[in-house]
Order: structure tokens, then sequence, then C-alpha cells
């Protein structure tokens, strides 16, 4: 299909001429109506809200006319149907009267009124009557999607790009991907390819922004366009965030690691396939083979040339930084330049104005320069003074009382005490084995957190072969659980021969 079977023919005829500007402010305020009302708005209150739009234009100095336009646009004088009727019976809306004859709020209403019936035979929006001969602006859903890319170029937003990687990859490894493939496939591809249109998007920013730090005129505008410009909307809302808290490396291994995986599954190919077919996304088998492995090999590419394009965005953001310094060491000597040749030139006048005759120029009569150097305090040499020796601070030593010796001494006893040790553990085991050679992991359940402690190093220090015990594990998977604690049942085996060569037993 082609743009303009889906667009009408002269739909952005409303973007050149002289009212471009209040054409493209009324646009955005249409859409922000719209957005509210969501259903469709009443005529009369979108006139209302253009009429103050073109009262803000008109005293800001705007002197333009609607109608004149409309008419030099190859329209019919008047428009044609019942709606359109109906429309210009109403209160406001008739064609506009002569200048002399109206007043400034009957002449804005009846510019607002233009405006909607421009924006009307133009396409940009559809008239509808409804109940009690309400005519209500809808927009048609070419509109909708313009309008909302205008609003999105208009603003300055910060993206994130981590969260296109973050849902690339809860798409494909979610369980939507396990009950809808195909979709779930499909989804992914947009994302991808949303990602990487924003990428493109910086690197094509950075570069409009170095094309125009390189035509200003002098540094102040270098150093504004840098960090006015540039810094906020490039490296504060983009380029920071890529390269720190947003960078994709996070998700992109498992995404590449899915994708390749899904393609190497025979069965998940033939589910996903089958599942396309069923959701009405593709009319052959053929076709839908072809289109899914293409969508995976899509994002595959994608997520393995992101180096590549990291290397590019990198490239042209130190060419921006290059680009101004330059302008800015460019327009720095120029400006040097002209003032140095200014200052020979008045130096060059004052030496020579008693040799130049009179009749050359009133040079004495307007300045007399002579040249005077006085002696300041930073002309003058400050010799060098030597560093003084480091002369450290003495530190007293205040002897430790003995009762802080002996409480100190007491606290450690009491800490080694306490602590869990191999040798404790395996006192704690013996006297459970006794004489067995064996014994279930069962047996020591523990009863409070102590002996809970002494189970978890038993299952460490049963492992190791360095102590009297072995842990042999079961291969049937029981978990016992005693009060709040929970573990899994296996077997305490007597080492008689540690680890070394040593004897076990103590």
């Amino acid at each position: 299909m082609k743009l303009f079977d889906v667009l009408p023919e002269r739909f952005f005829s409303l973007l050149v001429g002289p009212n471009k500007h209040l054409y493209a402010e009324a646009l955005l305020l249409l859409y922000e109506q719209s957005r509210n009302e969501r259903f469709g708005i009443r005529v009369d209150v979108m006139r209302d809200l253009f009429q103050e739009l073109i009262e803000s234009h008109q005293a800001l100095g705007w002197e333009g006319s609607l109608e004149e336009e409309t008419k030099v646009d190859g329209f019919p004088d008047a428009p044609t149907g019942d709606v359109h009727q109906r429309m210009l019976s109403a209160p406001g809306y008739g064609r506009m009267q002569s200048a002399s004859q109206m007043t400034l709020e009957e002449w804005s209403r009846a510019q607002a009124s233009a405006l909607i019936r421009r924006l009307d035979e133009l396409g940009w929006i559809d008239l509808e009557t409804r109940d009690q001969f309400q005519v209500y602006i809808v927009l048609p859903h070419y509109t909708s999607r313009t309008l909302a890319l205008f609003k999105d170029l208009c603003q300055q937003r910060t993206v994130e790009y981590q969260r296109f990687a973050f849902v690339t990859y809860g798409i494909l490894t979610g369980e939507e991907a396990k009950r809808r493939p195909s979709f779930a496939v499909r989804e992914a591809r947009e994302h991808t390819l949303q990602f990487e249109q924003e990428l493109f998007t910086l690197y094509q920013n950075m570069k409009h922004h170095m094309e125009q730090v390189v035509r200003q005129e002098t540094i102040q505008d270098v150093l504004d366009h840098h960090f006015d410009i540039y810094k906020t909307q490039i490296i504060d809302k983009s380029y920071h965030r890529l390269k720190t808290s947003d960078h994709v490396s996070r998700y992109r291994l498992q995404i590449l690691e899915t994708v390749q995986q899904w393609l190497l599954d025979k069965d998940r190919m033939e589910a996903t396939i089958e599942d396309g077919l069923r959701n009405d996304f593709y009319q052959t088998r053929e076709e839908a083979e072809e289109d899914i492995r293409a969508a995976l090999y899509l994002i595959e590419e994608t997520y393995r040339g992101l180096d590549e394009l990291f290397y590019q965005i990198d490239l042209r953001h130190n060419q921006y930084l290059r680009a101004s310094y330059d302008r800015a060491r460019y327009l720095s000597q120029q400006h040097g330049g002209l003032d140095q040749q200014l200052a020979r030139t008045i130096e060059w006048l004052a030496r020579s104005w008693d040799k130049l005759p009179e009749e050359d120029g009133p040079w004495p009569a307007l300045f007399r320069l002579q040249q005077v150097e006085t002696v300041t305090e930073g002309s003058l040499f400050t010799p060098r003074r030597k560093r003084r020796v480091h002369q450290p601070a003495v530190h007293g030593v205040q002897p430790i009382p003995e009762e802080w010796r002996k409480q100190l001494r007491r606290e450690n006893v009491e800490r080694l005490k306490q602590a869990i040790t191999r040798k404790k553990v395996e006192q704690y085991v013996l006297s459970r084995l006794g004489e067995r050679e064996e014994m279930e992991l069962a047996e020591l359940a523990p009863t409070n957190l102590e002996d809970f402690l002494l189970l978890t190093y038993t299952y460490l220090f049963g492992q190791d072969g360095d102590s009297v015990f072995q842990l042999k594990r079961s291969s049937e998977r029981q978990i016992l659980q005693v009060g709040p604690y929970r573990f899994q049942n296996h077997r305490i085996v007597r080492n008689r021969i540690r680890r070394g060569g040593m004897k076990g037993g103590r």
C-alpha cells in the first residue's frame, strides 16, 4: 500500500505557507484535546480553544488571514453537505464579514471557524452529527498517528535503552512465549526494531548537533550549545545512560542464547509455526516459517551487531567534541588576531603621530599614547623557600589498666568457647554415633539454633574428607522438617582413614 492510498492528497499542504506555525500549534492543541475527549470533541469547544490560540498569536503580532489562505488554496468558497450546512448555520461559524463590520472577538472567532473548515477540507478531521444535532470532531486513524509522532518530536524525552532489552528478554523467556510462541517472536521483533531505531536516532542527533556547533559565530555561542543543548539533550538524556545504567549487556547474551536455541529446536519451531497459523498471522505454512525465522535472525543480528553500533555512536560523540573544541579554538584565535592587529595599529599611530603632517589627520587632538611599564608584585622574582623538615607530633603512650586486660582476656576466652570448630563438630557427631559405623542425618534433627548451626557444619565438614566422619548423599531426595528447620536426610559414615593417610577417631 502506498502512502497517499492512506492519506488525503493535500494532507501536508497545511504545514506550508506563512501560517504554518499557527497550524502546527493548532494541531498539537487538537491532539491534546482528543486525548482528553477520547470519543469526540464538540465543535464549539474546539472553536473556543482555537479562538484563544489565534488571539494569543495576534497579540504577538500575527496579521494573517486563514480565510484568504483557504481561498488561495483552491477549495470551494463554501463547503457542501448536511454536516457543513448545519455548521455554517451555527453562531459564529459563518463566513467572514468585512473587517470594518466586525469586532476583534468576532474576527478571531471567524478565523477559528475558518481553521476548523480548513482542517476538515484537508482531511485532518472528520465531522459527525450526533444527538440533538451536536457536531463533534473525530480524528481519523492516520491523523492520530501523525500527531502522536509530531508530539514525540517536540518532546525532549529520556530514553531507557535497557528497557528494550529487558522487555525483549522477558517476552522470549516468559510464560507467554510458551503459550503463544508466534506472538512472542513477533513482539520481540517489534521491540528490537524500536531499540535499533532509538540508537540510530541518537547517532543522527549527534551528527545534527555537530553540524550546528560548527556554525556558531562566537565562543559564547559554542559554549552555550555544548553545555545547554548538547549536554542536556544528548549526554544527560541518552548517551550517559546508554554507557552506564542503561547498558544492555545484562540481557544481551541471554537474548542471543535464547534465539539460537529457538532456531535449533525443531519441536519449538514447529509449535511456533502452528501457533502463527492458528492465530491467523499467516496464510500458509511456508509464509509462517519464513517470517518467524526472519524475525529470529533479525533479533540475533541486531544484538550481535550492537558493538559496532556502540562504536559508531562513541565515534560520533568524539567527533562532536573535537568539532566543538576546534570551533572554539578557531574563534578564540581569530578574536585574538583582530585584537592584536588593532593594538599594533594604535601603537604605531602613537609612535608616529609626531612624524605625520597635520594634513594627514588630527591624531594629536584625538589621543596621545605612551608606553608605561610599572613594577608589580607579579613581575618580581620570588625566591624558592626550602621546605621545612616535618616534625611529627609526639604520641604519649598510656598503659592499659590490668583490670581491662583481664576483662578482654575473659571475653576472648568466652568467645572461643562459643565458637564452632571442627573438633567441636566431630565430638558432637561422635557422641550421637556412638559405637555404630553409620547413622542417618535425621538423628541430628535440631531443636534450637545451636543444633541447627552444628548440623550445617556437619554438612560442610562431612564432605571435605578431613574429618572423622563422611556424609554419604542419599539417592532419594527426602526433605525433613523439624519445627522451623528443614534439611535433607543423608547418611553419616565413620571415616576410618582421613585425607593424607591419617586414621580417624580421637
